[in-house]
């Protein structure tokens, strides 16, 4: 009877490893596309300009609207999944901003296309923290942090399929087009996902004390004195983070052609960018486990280090994108770390919320990035050696704040820890 017993705790075991392992790589290509749909109109954007004949100044709102959205997003739509589950807040999100991307890609003016964009947004916003939070339940036991920020280069991968498919796509098809290719690519995966997603296996015997406390509850249990400077320190971080990656992708396509590359090549340095995030991104992953908050101090100290190259001297074309493929490494490699660092830092009953709030709040520094563009355009500061120096002191303060809580590991039982989903 024991071997009977043993044998179908191993069969029950393998068969959850097939589900994480199988939910893994569903949410990883869903956040692939995601991160397409993230980067749609930056990549978009100088075509647009010639299209409505736009100012570069005028760009900066469309390059925001879909940040404000995911900003409502995340706040709101997120934390369903601590009630609902994660799996409905998945479909739901793909098929509401497929359907909205389709729309756009008809809009006829820029305030359409921003109002399309700022809706696409809350569809983005309510999936991210719900897929980064289910990667982590379904992921190993001691595996949480790691698996969660390995997840998150979907959204990097996306990128970089974002500026493939623009370059191919806009020269021969437009703009519409890589807002087409938006539309379609959710609704496959939300197909994809209603076949073979499975749910949070944490969540289901604590789903009736989820519920309580409604949409405000988990905010509450963030801000309760045991969690309330923790989870200050990781908004303020987020908010730094997120404002850099939204600045840097947003503006390095526009920079590159106001230098004078066309909007194809632009659209391959911005590719480039992205892609040399993934290597930040999976470094960054696999050394979270061990570094915890201490990887967001290095990576993001390495990225104002390349900042620094960069404003310190009027650099050939080819030392400047080779320097932007360096700091995508390093800024990517911090924002994969901050959502692994985060999502494991939670309970399960909270992380959506936990999660939810950190992108949410930190979309307020992604919603500004854009805008400070245009500000900075607006003031002259359009070479790229004035430029990168923007994003130098967000950072600084970032990798302090993982500092310290890196600091907080062995005295305070809400930093970051391994859970067993």
């Amino acid at each position: 009877m024991q071997k009977l017993a043993d044998a179908k705790t191993t069969l029950a075991g393998a068969k959850a490893g097939d589900r994480g392992g199988r939910g893994f790589w569903l949410i990883l290509i869903a956040l692939v596309v995601e991160g397409y749909d993230l980067q749609a109109a930056n990549f978009a954007a100088p075509a647009i300009v010639e299209a409505f004949d736009l100012s570069r100044a005028q760009v900066g709102p469309l390059l925001s609207a879909s940040l404000v959205g995911v900003l409502f997003g995340a706040l709101f739509v997120g934390p369903l999944g601590d009630r609902i589950g994660r799996r409905r807040i998945l479909i739901g999100c793909c098929i509401a901003y497929g359907l909205l991307s389709l729309v756009a890609a008809a809009a006829t003016n820029l305030p359409m296309l921003i109002v399309l964009r700022a809706l696409i947004g809350v569809g983005l916003g309510g999936f991210l923290p719900n897929a980064l939070a289910l990667a982590g339940e379904l992921a190993p036991p001691g595996q949480q942090s790691t698996r969660t920020a390995l997840v998150g280069l979907g959204i990097t991968l996306g990128g970089v399929l974002a500026g493939a498919l623009a370059a191919r796509l806009m020269p021969a098809y437009g703009w519409r087009s890589v807002f087409v290719a938006g539309g379609l690519l959710p609704l496959l995966v939300a197909a994809m996902l209603a076949i073979g997603l499975p749910d949070s296996p944490v969540l289901k015997p604590r789903a009736s004390g989820a519920v309580r406390g409604g949409l405000l509850g988990g905010v509450r249990a963030l801000l309760a004195p045991a969690n309330r400077a923790t989870s200050v320190a990781i908004w303020i971080i987020f908010a730094a983070v997120l404002m850099n990656v939204y600045l840097l992708s947003g503006w390095i396509p526009l920079l590159m052609t106001d230098s004078g590359l066309s909007i194809a090549d632009a659209a391959w340095v911005g590719t480039a960018y992205h892609a040399g995030g993934l290597g930040g991104g999976i470094i960054a992953s696999l050394i979270l486990a061990h570094r915890g908050w201490r990887t967001v101090t290095l990576s993001a100290s390495l990225a104002a280090c390349v900042l620094l190259v960069l404003t310190a001297h009027n650099w050939s074309r080819e030392a400047v994108i080779l320097l932007i493929v360096t700091l995508g490494f390093f800024v990517t490699g911090t924002q994969n770390a901050i959502n692994g660092a985060a999502g494991a830092t939670y309970p399960a009953e909270i992380r959506a919320a936990g999660l939810g709030w950190a992108l949410g709040l930190g979309r307020l520094g992604s919603i500004a990035g854009p805008l400070v563009g245009s500000l900075a355009i607006a003031l002259g500061m359009s070479q790229p050696r004035q430029f990168f120096a923007i994003p130098i002191l967000p950072l600084l303060i970032a990798a302090a704040l993982a500092f310290w809580l890196g600091g907080r590991r062995a005295s305070s039982a809400t930093d970051i820890e391994e859970r067993p989903a």
